[in-house]
């Protein structure tokens, strides 16, 4: 069955997001759900936060909706909706997948933070004893800090607009670390060697990196999840300095076959073949 084959028995993994144009989980996920043989199609939807209440109400009662995946801004929000969530998705806060169960009811999972330690693939080691800065402490931002308080860093910076948001990530960082090696970013952020951004910083014209861009060095590690269908200047200076990248495509491609078992039904954690 390809992507395109669709007929009344069709299921819909639905993606939220605002904006939604640069979201790849349909043109990735697809093929997976066709070389499966399931009737399966996902598809983007452009909810806004003023929306998703209502919308989330109303895929809630369609039985044809397999799940929802959601991306910026929502992940919070949308956990806080779910019925119940996995342990990773309780810990965080916050959900980038969702099943719709038979009765209508939402289950939440969490599969940034692995997605993201996984694709970094051959510089993944160097989280272990580095000093790093993430930028963002909303939904994706979280699952990040829950998968690097597991690499053993020597300190993780958190910076956001939202001091409520950096507080709840320092905190979860040191408590699933167990010691105490998060704190709120300060003036020497860019010093880390570990630059991650886990916002949508990047996605428009004219964005503006709250860290100066001169703190780069060839040696600084940079990863951009906000960068998916096009590089953002972060990305850009990084590449040009020689550094070590990695953007938002390799996080989902890291984890898509895990959202798509997911979307099809399966227990967190287990793919789709």
């Amino acid at each position: 069955m390809s992507p395109v084959d669709i007929d009344g028995s069709t299921r819909i993994y639905a993606v939220f997001g605002d904006p939604v144009k640069q979201v790849q989980t349909p043109r990735l996920i697809n093929p997976i759900f066709a070389a499966a043989g399931c009737n399966l199609v996902a598809a983007p939807f452009h909810v806004t936060p003023s929306t998703l209440t209502a919308t989330w109400a109303v895929f809630r009662q369609l039985s044809n909706i397999a799940g929802i995946g959601v991306t910026v801004p929502h992940k919070v929000a949308a956990a806080r909706l779910c019925d119940s969530l996995t342990d990773a998705a309780r810990q965080v806060g916050a959900v980038n997948s969702i099943q719709r169960h038979a009765d209508g009811s939402m289950h939440g999972a969490q599969f940034d933070g692995i997605g993201f330690v996984q694709g970094l693939a051959s510089a993944r080691f160097r989280l272990k004893g580095a000093e790093i800065l993430l930028l963002g402490a909303g939904g994706a931002g979280r699952a990040i800090a829950h998968a690097l308080a597991a690499e053993a860093p020597a300190r993780v910076m958190v910076m956001d607009r939202d001091p409520e948001s950096v507080a709840f990530t320092v905190d979860l960082i040191n408590r699933v670390a167990g010691e105490g090696i998060a704190r709120k970013a300060g003036r020497d952020a860019g010093r880390a060697a570990v630059w991650i951004n886990a916002t949508p910083v990047g996605l428009k014209p004219g964005d503006e990196f709250p860290v100066e861009l001169a703190a780069l060095t060839p040696d600084t590690l940079v990863a951009d999840i906000a960068s998916l269908s096009r590089e953002t200047e972060l990305l850009a200076r990084a590449r040009e300095l020689g550094c070590t990248t990695s953007d938002g495509n390799d996080m989902l491609n890291a984890q898509i076959s895990l959202i798509a078992g997911f979307a099809a039904g399966h227990e967190a954690g287990s793919p789709l073949a």
